[in-house]
């Protein structure tokens, strides 16, 4: 009885030590979006200076000087010029991803020699087309450091068009100068604010605040482009441009969106929601400016969630400039905590499934057929087609680096926690067996054991099929060690349930999966679903669970992460 006991103790110690070595596996997991450090590196060295340099640099002074410029010469001593990093100047100016940082050498008069790209947060399929793109480095070398127009026109790299532009942003920061938006740098048309001036014949003043004058050359109006004041809020793919109509007293009369870098059909559905922009209206621009969007509950356009809470905050942050809006600092006080959660529709529904989850296992609920159809059926659509809020390994790993969403999605971040935390402790799997909702569709089309259009797997296959969500596990993990920015979300059928914005490929790999479970039962879950493998791995199996191959795999991958983080950082 002791010795039983005794090997109980070391199977639940060897169960903890799996869980512990998985949280550690998942913080180890880099972010995406690294923030360069680069107050501490000192000056660039040769092999980082621009290739098309007109001198043979051979030395570059180690200690800066009070610009934060290093002198260069060359190789009989004569002075060539400097060299700058535009960091940490150019830290909050973020492209695609992230900040990117450039070296820029000028010569002895103070003009642009030529600029180059250093690193980038961004992607790096983006950071490779600005660094190929001799164009658009060569229009830097007609700028003089000190001297740069804040409405000079930068032309931007063709499929890159935020890290390039950002890029010349964080240049111009570093230079000193005011660079207006380099984002949203296309001049405001006549035809712009035609619709709502038809009289209007010509607009003065700029680059953010317009009159509109008609052909008497009398003011019949007023508008405020958000562009020049707010161009880093960024939504799906990118930031948002509005026009706004000014009445009297700077109230707000009426909203367009003049330009956006986001994608459809997302756009087309902030558009048409009419209703959700009219709320902004008939405020005044200190009024707007101040507004806080969680305070308020405003959660956005339904669909297009992230799109439309990026261009409200852009109204926003671009009221506050615009008016100079500030709250009273005396008055401020620190809301309540739970104002800072942003609590939808689709999150009380979520936490409603939760609670009756509970119930239904407490009273043995799902012991009647038809009750536990209902639930699958409930499941799917509310889960699945209503909400989206499916855990995958895209979500593990970017809450994973970035850290989890909870006061965004806390919905999905409690399903999140109860598919995740219950499991190593009470030996259950909730989240597989009660709240997927591909596994719920998947139990629907299943057939029964006397079927004849079920398929029985041998024994020898469905160990080797069995393999597979693991390794995908182990070779997803590898890849993000090495390449945090890669997109999982094709690797699973999950984002089919974003049906709104979902590829063809994802429908078509989810309905596979489908297809295959009608004459397979559970076929994904069995044989190719990574996350559930994750979930059923760290879940407290009644025996313990004696040492495995997957725990050899588990320590391998330990020490790969570690090694990296050591070299790496």
């Amino acid at each position: 009885m002791n010795q039983a006991a005794s090997n109980g103790k070391r199977m639940i110690g060897a169960h903890w030590i799996r869980v512990g070595i998985v949280v550690v596996l998942a913080w180890l997991i880099p972010s995406p979006h690294p923030m360069p450090t680069t107050e501490q590196a000192g000056p660039p060295t040769f092999e980082q200076l621009p290739g098309d340099l007109p001198w043979e640099v051979a030395t570059i002074e180690p200690q800066h000087g009070a610009a934060g410029f290093w002198a260069i010469a060359d190789s009989d001593g004569r002075a060539l010029g400097y060299v700058a990093r535009t960091m940490p100047d150019a830290q909050d100016v973020v492209g695609y991803r992230g900040p990117s940082e450039a070296v820029v050498v000028i010569d002895a008069q103070r003009r642009i020699v030529s600029v180059g790209l250093l690193d980038s947060a961004d992607t790096v399929e983006h950071v490779q087309v600005v660094r190929n793109s001799d164009e658009f480095f060569a229009q830097f070398q007609s700028w003089t450091w000190g001297e740069i127009d804040r409405r000079k026109k930068v032309d931007a790299v063709s499929g890159a068009t935020l890290t390039s532009l950002a890029l010349a942003q964080g240049l111009i920061q570093r230079m000193g100068g005011e660079a207006g938006s380099l984002v949203f740098a296309d001049p405001l048309g006549i035809d712009d604010v035609r619709d709502w001036f038809p009289d209007a014949r010509r607009l003065t003043g700029g680059p953010a605040t317009w009159d509109v004058i008609d052909a008497d050359g009398n003011q019949i109006g007023t508008v405020v482009r958000t562009g020049p004041l707010v161009d880093d809020v960024i939504g799906y793919q990118g930031p948002s441009e509005w026009l706004v109509r000014m009445g009297d007293g700077d109230v707000v009369k009426d909203l367009k969106l003049l330009t956006t870098f986001d994608n459809e059909p997302y756009v087309d559905w902030v558009r048409q929601e009419k209703y959700y922009w009219k709320r902004f209206t008939d405020m005044t621009a200190s009024q707007l400016g101040q507004l806080d969007l969680e305070a308020e509950s405003i959660e956005g356009v339904s669909g297009a969630t992230m799109s439309s809470i990026a261009m409200t905050q852009t109204l926003v942050d671009a009221m506050a400039r615009y008016g100079d809006a500030e709250p009273d600092v005396a008055e401020a006080t620190d809301p309540p905590f739970w104002h800072s959660i942003r609590f939808a529709n689709s999150d009380a529904w979520m936490i409603g499934l939760l609670v009756a989850l509970g119930l239904l296992h407490q009273f043995g609920g799902f012991r009647y057929r038809s009750l536990r159809r209902t639930w699958l059926i409930a499941v799917f659509v509310i889960v699945g087609l209503y909400a989206g809020n499916l855990l995958s390994l895209a979500l593990l790993a970017g809450w994973s680096a970035e850290g989890i969403a909870w006061r965004l999605a806390p919905g999905l971040a409690a399903i999140a926690a109860v598919a995740l935390l219950l499991p190593p402790v009470n030996k259950s799997n909730p989240y597989c067996n009660h709240l997927c909702p591909h596994g719920a569709i998947q139990q629907w089309v299943r057939h029964g054991s006397k079927s004849r259009r079920r398929v029985s797997v041998r024994r020898d296959v469905d160990i080797w099929l069995r393999r597979i969500p693991g390794g995908l596990l182990t070779i997803a993990y590898v890849v993000l060690l090495f390449r945090p920015t890669v997109d999982l979300s094709g690797w699973e059928p999950f984002h089919a349930y974003l049906f709104r914005i979902a590829g063809l490929g994802s429908i078509v790999f989810a309905l596979a999966t489908l297809a295959v479970a009608t004459v397979i039962p559970m076929a994904y879950c069995r044989y190719g679903c990574p996350t559930g493998y994750l979930i059923d791995y760290v879940r407290r199996a009644g025996d313990g669970r004696k040492l495995a191959v997957a725990d050899l795999v588990l320590v391998g991958l330990l020490v790969l992460a570690i090694a990296r983080h050591w070299v790496m950082g």
